[in-house]
């Protein structure tokens, strides 16, 4: 039992980092005066669909980290989807450590985007493209570290929950990423083309010319 609050503990604490880490870097980049939070009108009804629905998983998914580390009474589903359907020792120190990859890796990317970070695609004013660092190794590090961060939860706490939300926020983040490509494309054409042939979506690491 002892264990099992330590990990619930530890999720709860990641999750703290996690929004702490966004809530620093926008609060740095308003003052500076970029506008972080952007409105993307030009979404298909399919699109919009997606988004309140990854949303609302998102939103999901950060509740029952908290539900579980407080913990509360009430969780979503509880009976089937409260399930434990991984556990042990092993793998709670497995996942811990893909959340902490996902952290790191999050914290990285944030630092390394610049002002170009922005929720939402900015039409009206992109920052640069950025191709160094983080982002030469992978074109989408902050959307790997939520991938990571998704995966370690479900094996740190273990609950069926945990494995659908990361299987759907990882169908929803792709898309998202899809999504940005075609807007980079059409933002920064060749440039963004050669960066793409150059650098994976999820691998780390340049490709051979």
């Amino acid at each position: 039992m002892a264990t099992a609050r330590f990990f619930e503990w530890f999720q709860l604490g990641a999750l703290a980092c996690w929004a702490l880490l966004g809530l620093t870097r926008a609060l740095f980049l308003r003052a500076g005066g970029v506008r972080i939070l952007v409105g993307d009108w030009q979404r298909t009804p399919w699109q919009m669909v997606a988004d309140t629905l990854g949303f609302a998983c998102l939103l999901m998914w950060a509740y029952e980290v908290v539900a579980y580390g407080w913990p509360f009474g009430f969780h979503i589903g509880s009976v089937v989807l409260g399930r434990v359907v991984v556990g042990g020792l092993v793998a709670k120190t497995l996942g811990a450590v893909v959340v902490c990859l996902g952290l790191l890796l999050y914290a990285i990317a944030l630092h390394d985007l610049g002002a170009s970070w922005r929720l939402g695609l900015d039409r009206s004013a992109p920052g640069p493209l950025v191709v160094k660092g983080i982002y030469s190794w992978t074109r989408h590090p902050i959307y790997l570290g939520f991938d990571f961060m998704f995966v370690g939860t479900f094996l740190v706490l273990g609950h069926l929950i945990f494995l659908l939300l990361a299987l759907v926020m990882a169908l929803w983040l792709h898309a998202i990423m899809s999504r940005e490509e075609r807007f980079l494309t059409e933002l920064y054409g060749d440039a963004y083309r050669d960066y793409s042939r150059r650098v994976g979506r999820y691998r780390f690491g340049q490709r051979h010319q």
